[in-house]
């Protein structure tokens, strides 16, 4: 498995490789470039921060009880999907910002995950990877 900041690098590059497509393809085909430009910028600097928010969170949900994690990394979810709410509100209700623009940036990660999925070594289902038990060097094991 790839490292955390390594994955999270790699996912911010495909955000904006996917981001480059869209403003690309979409520049092409809208009367208002200006509008089309801020809506990719509002959603894809949201989308970038959303990642950051998610490495923090998981980072940070390390270091606690399992329960207190769960209602912590629950918390930032809710969060996260509240701030995305309201980008996305921000994006509609302003004339100068083209809505479709802003829905693609967000939806950016989404597809940035789904590629960097398929580029994850898969598993083979033979049983020819050998799998290592955690070995504690302070404590003697009950098993």
């Amino acid at each position: 498995m790839i490292e955390n900041s390594t994955m999270t690098k790699a996912l911010i590059l495909k955000v904006l490789i996917l981001l480059l497509i869209a403003f690309a393809i979409g520049i092409l085909f809208v009367n208002d470039k200006m509008a089309y430009i801020q809506g990719l910028l509002l959603g894809g600097i949201f989308t970038i921060l959303k990642i950051k928010l998610m490495e923090s969170t998981f980072k940070r949900a390390m270091n606690k009880e399992p329960n207190a994690a769960k209602r912590y990394v629950q918390a930032h979810y809710m969060l996260r999907y509240l701030l995305s709410f309201i980008v996305l509100f921000v994006g509609i209700v302003t004339p100068t910002i083209n809505s479709i623009a802003v829905i693609l940036a967000l939806l950016s990660l989404k597809a940035a995950a789904y590629w960097q999925g398929f580029l994850e070594p898969k598993t083979p289902l033979d049983g020819s990877v050998e799998f290592y038990e955690w070995e504690d060097d302070e404590e003697p094991s009950d098993f």
